[in-house]
């Protein structure tokens, strides 16, 4: 039986996790690497701890383990996971693990192994090139069909070096620009890739959010990410709302079966609308931003989780009704910035807002992480900039 939590990270998935956990009457543990997180202000918290290197988070999470894997391991980030993944024989020994086996972590978190993989099975994706050398970019550049986008293979070292998801190259002459930049600060090369522009906008951007068990889903819904900060190539979603498209649905299950997949994980899609496509971007295998719009469904991916380890089954739900989540702050900047080059309705806005949705962070019964949120946003935003 899951008696404990461990949650690494402290921004707002986990405190989404934190809540839900918190609500199955269960031990939540933060690990934090820094004291600017807004999850650790929230009562759902019994108590957290900060580190500051790998080596003191491996000490802190050996410390935390109760007998007979009573405690859920759980990351929030793209580093966390890799530091699981890295660990996952010894940690797998004393804990239950949030994460899928470290085969899959290697081959998801890496865009040029997931595009390789899924192409060879059939699965609709956007046309990628795959330079090993700046030479290799000077060949193809003059045959490429332009706009393309310069992506990494892994994103969160890539984010953390050029503060950029991703960069539209509309020329030769910039995609050049922008590999031979990239190379001057030793980046490799041949961990980013080359990828068909695919128009649109987070209009066209789904997720599909699932918690899966040898490949078959237990729980999932989908979403439309309608808004992103900055809504051009956005870091963070800031608006979505639940859909079903059985397209979605279908290709992204034929993908979880073919690895058979275990954990929660979030598969992204873009509707392409020169081919009627819908193609695959990536899968996240950790918890998203927006999972807590499950919230609003009466269920929560990672209960089900707990309720997988500690034996209670279920019957397989995908969820349908039509409900919305929002990160108000945020997505007020969003809003603001998008109406002042023309390119988004108030009306429009305001139709989101009537839904029902999920607060990113504002809890009536839990405010303080929703008013030290508002405080320390001018600290987070220097922090990042």
């Amino acid at each position: 039986m899951i008696e404990r939590v461990v949650i690494i990270g402290g921004h707002i998935q986990a405190l989404g996790l934190a809540r839900q956990v918190y609500e199955k009457g269960i031990e939540v543990i933060l690990l934090l690497d820094t004291k600017w997180a807004v999850a650790r202000f929230s009562k759902a918290i019994a108590k957290y701890f900060l580190y500051d290197s790998e080596e003191q988070l491996h000490q802190v999470i050996m410390h935390l383990c109760l007998p007979h894997k009573a405690t859920l391991l759980f990351p929030t980030n793209d580093e966390s996971v890799e530091h699981l993944s890295s660990h996952y024989i010894e940690y797998a020994t004393h804990f239950a693990m949030g994460i899928p086996n470290p085969e899959l972590v290697n081959l998801f978190n890496d865009k040029r192994n997931a595009y390789q993989f899924a192409t060879s099975h059939n699965i609709p994706c956007p046309k990628c090139w795959y330079p090993n050398t700046l030479e290799d970019v000077q060949n193809m550049a003059q045959n490429l069909p332009y706009p393309v986008v310069v992506k990494p293979g892994i994103m969160y070292s890539f984010h953390a070096t050029f503060g950029k998801k991703a960069y539209r190259c509309d020329n030769p002459d910039e995609l050049l620009s922008i590999c031979q930049r990239i190379d001057a600060v030793k980046y490799p090369i041949d961990t980013i890739l080359i990828q068909e522009f695919l128009s649109g906008g987070p209009k066209y951007l789904y997720s599909y959010g699932v918690f899966a068990v040898d490949g078959e889903s237990k729980v999932s819904l989908m979403a439309n990410r309608i808004r992103q900060n900055p809504m051009d190539f956005g870091n963070s979603t800031t608006f979505a709302k639940t859909c079903y498209i059985p397209q979605i649905e279908e290709q992204s299950n034929k993908l979880l079966r073919l690895v058979n997949y275990f954990g929660l994980g979030e598969v992204e899609w873009m509707y392409d609308p020169t081919s009627n496509t819908y193609k695959f971007l990536e899968i996240n295998t950790r918890a998203w931003k927006w999972h807590t719009i499950s919230n609003q469904l009466g269920f929560s991916f990672i209960g089900a989780m707990i309720d997988y380890y500690n034996g209670k089954d279920s019957t397989p739900i995908t969820y349908q009704e039509v409900v919305g989540w929002v990160e108000r702050l945020t997505d007020w900047t969003v809003v603001a910035k998008e109406y002042i080059k023309h390119r988004m309705h108030i009306k429009d806005v305001c139709q989101t807002y009537k839904m029902p949705k999920e607060n990113a962070v504002w809890q009536w019964t839990d405010p303080l992480p929703g008013i030290m949120y508002i405080l320390m946003a001018p600290i987070l935003y220097i922090k990042r900039h």
